[in-house]
């Protein structure tokens, strides 16, 4: 049931960007907290990347209402501008001490400033959106790519898949509905073995394509 929250309510405005939290990617990878299968593939989706918008293409808006708000209340996930905030004091706090002890002779001061850098500098590359195609051809090719490894390795089974692929008409939705095709093919008995390998020719193309 979606939260009565003010604030949980909110989070499905569509321009928000959330990242994932350790809680979250530990249950990607170790599926240690339980959650179900529409929450788990929501989770997945969620790449400090995405914006609401993008993920409403992939995802049924009643879904989305229901698991969003549940994955930020329970902590796996957080919106990308608290990371970004968070970055930028720490920027401001590294800054004040770089300051604080300039001129000290014994060259703490750089290995100080060193050490604050590194500490902020994952939380700001994570939050930096890719640089997708906008080659209408590109994104027609991967698009009739995808279609034809689904058709090839779901079968029957694979008609969701497809028809998900189908709604898309851009790069951004496309590398959306790319992790749903990914973790369909993983499933299946001919198309686990290339699964890795198809998923990262299309995130190629849609980056790279010109």
């Amino acid at each position: 049931m979606l939260s009565s929250r003010p604030d949980l309510v909110a989070a499905l405005h569509p321009n928000h960007v959330y990242c994932k939290t350790n809680k979250g990617r530990q249950e990607v990878s170790a599926r240690t907290h339980g959650l179900l299968a529409r929450q788990r593939s929501a989770l997945i989706l969620i790449d400090c990347a995405k914006n609401m918008g993008v993920l409403a293409n992939v995802i049924p808006l009643e879904e989305l209402r229901e698991t969003i708000p549940y994955l930020l209340e329970q902590g796996f996930v957080v919106l990308a501008e608290s990371i970004r905030e968070q970055a930028r004091m720490a920027a401001a706090a590294a800054a004040r001490s770089s300051l604080s002890v300039r001129g000290q002779p014994d060259g703490k001061s750089a290995s100080r400033s060193a050490a604050n850098q590194s500490a902020v500098s994952p939380a700001v590359l994570t939050s930096v959106a890719p640089v997708l195609t906008q080659n209408v051809a590109v994104v027609h090719k991967v698009k009739e790519f995808m279609i034809t490894m689904a058709n090839t390795h779901l079968g029957l089974m694979g008609a969701d898949t497809i028809a998900r692929i189908q709604r898309c008409h851009t790069a951004e939705q496309l590398f959306a509905a790319a992790a749903f095709w990914h973790m369909a093919l993983r499933e299946s008995k001919t198309g686990s073995l290339y699964a890795g390998t198809f998923l990262e020719q299309v995130k190629f193309e849609l980056r790279e394509g010109s």
